[in-house]
């Protein structure tokens, strides 16, 4: 329960980080890039972590982790300098309700695929035992590229960015690598509901604005 928790509050407060660069970004889009800010920032800190342990400069651990996630710190108070925070307050203030259903759909998503993953937990079947060996793999490396789980002194020879990201974070909130390998699983799903509601919601409002415009004379 405790991971649960941790996990989704991380999520969800890393939207609220990121979305800064969102709203900079994206700010075309009708949710200005509410909905994919919990992607985004996650593969920002994500990437430098990985990127500056790979070059040498971090260690795998909480410290690393740390950095990485400062990086994402900075870039949002570099997007703020441009967009100003008052922007992002009005712009949430006369758009409560995709706030909201954002933030209802995401724990409705994560809950609801908890169950599913609580009824059958086990990392069995297809490529589910390499991508847990892969997440303790990286787990127990010191750095990158990771350790091979199979072959003693080599490291990984496979494309494995994603089982980094899974790693991280359950470095960052002490999860167990075999708990962290169901709650990515959870995540998974939950950001993709939010990612398809903010897909279709920016479609129809592009289309909706562009009716109008066709329909004035």
């Amino acid at each position: 329960m405790i991971h649960f928790i941790t996990w989704y509050l991380i999520i969800s407060i890393l939207g609220w980080i990121a979305f800064p660069i969102s709203y900079r970004i994206l700010s075309s889009l009708a949710d200005r890039g509410y909905t994919t800010s919990r992607i985004l920032g996650l593969l920002i800190w994500s990437f430098f972590f990985w990127l500056f342990a790979s070059l040498g400069i971090i260690n795998n651990d909480i410290g690393g982790i740390l950095v990485g996630l400062l990086v994402l710190v900075a870039l949002s108070i570099w997007a703020l300098n441009y967009i100003k925070l008052d922007s992002i307050i009005f712009w949430m203030k006369t758009n409560k309700r995709i706030v909201i259903i954002v933030e209802v759909l995401f724990f409705l998503a994560f809950v609801l695929w908890t169950v599913v993953r609580a009824s059958n937990p086990e990392a069995v079947g297809t490529e589910k035992p390499m991508e847990l060996a892969f997440i303790n793999s990286i787990l127990n490396s010191p750095t990158f590229p990771p350790i091979d789980p199979w072959l003693s002194g080599y490291s990984i020879s496979y494309y494995y960015f994603g089982y980094v990201i899974v790693a991280m974070l359950s470095k960052f909130t002490a999860t167990p690598g075999a708990i962290g390998f169901n709650l990515a699983i959870i995540l998974i799903f939950a950001l993709t509901a939010i990612g398809a509601y903010g897909l279709v919601f920016n479609l129809l409002n592009t289309r909706n604005n562009h009716d109008k415009h066709s329909s004035k004379p």
